[in-house]
């Protein structure tokens, strides 16, 4: 029974591990690993960020932005094709991935929330080092069944699923996810 309740407890612990609590504390929750990564040499740092952006945000949000109710049409593969393209798209591009990895802050903290009945949007700023510009980014979290997952992220003024849903019906986006939509 013990050794359960030590399990139970890691589970709790994780970082990154997608819990029910509350939307606000789990933006908390990964603010603070944020900075703790912050501390931890380049390839730990590019591991958190991919791992984050993998396992913690929901990729259909472009898809069902750009394609409204077309999305409801769409055969659950083409629905994984667009959501998996979107992911790729970030995880893909070297320059966002250099940028993120290469974000390293003394603090983070909220600076404001918009609770809702399934959901948040919080705005986080962020210190940090010598010189460099303080960084502030918006994410938007919604409780999915017992999950609450990111499903938008913000930074000066730049929505990523916006941007990402613009795209995706680009010819050369749809000939990279291969997803035909009328």
């Amino acid at each position: 029974m013990r050794a359960l309740v030590v399990l139970l407890g890691l589970l709790v612990a994780a970082p990154g591990a997608a819990r029910a609590d509350d939307p606000i504390q789990y933006v908390q929750r990964i603010v603070a690993e944020m900075v703790t990564v912050s501390k931890k040499p380049t390839a730990d740092r590019r591991a958190f960020y991919v791992g984050l952006l993998t396992k913690e945000v929901d990729w259909t949000g472009p898809a069902i932005q750009a394609l409204g109710q077309r999305w409801d049409r769409l055969a659950e593969a083409d629905r994984a094709r667009l959501a998996d393209w979107s992911r790729d798209s970030v995880l893909g591009t070297d320059s966002v991935m250099q940028f993120i990895q290469n974000l390293i802050f003394q603090s983070c903290a909220i600076a404001g929330k918009n609770a809702e009945a399934d959901g948040a949007s919080v705005r986080v700023n962020c210190v940090r080092f010598g010189q460099d510009p303080n960084f502030s980014v918006r994410f938007e979290v919604r409780r999915q069944g017992e999950r609450i997952r990111i499903v938008d992220i913000g930074h000066i003024g730049v929505s990523l699923r916006e941007e990402l849903s613009k795209e995706i019906l680009k010819p050369s986006a749809v000939s990279e996810h291969g997803v035909r939509v009328n």
